[in-house]
């Protein structure tokens, strides 16, 4: 397991052991337990209802292509 060092102002850090404590946990553990959430999150494909909902498009689409999907989703 590697370790870092996060510099916070007091009072984030003394918010974030508050939150930690009541949620029955360390601030470390917290983090980690985020981090993870996080990578498991940015992992899973997005459905292929939502990329529809919010209107991705190919990156190789140029502004005016953007435009008129917009266009056309919002019309």
């Amino acid at each position: 397991m590697s370790t870092i060092t996060i510099p916070l102002p007091d009072e984030d850090l003394n918010f974030l052991r508050g939150y930690a404590s009541a949620q029955g946990t360390s601030v470390e553990a917290f983090f980690a337990r985020q981090a993870r959430n996080l990578r498991e999150h940015l992992q899973r494909p997005v459905v292929p209802a939502v990329s529809a909902a919010t209107g991705i498009i190919a990156r190789s689409a140029d502004e005016q292509e953007y435009r008129e999907h917009s266009e056309k989703k919002h019309a």
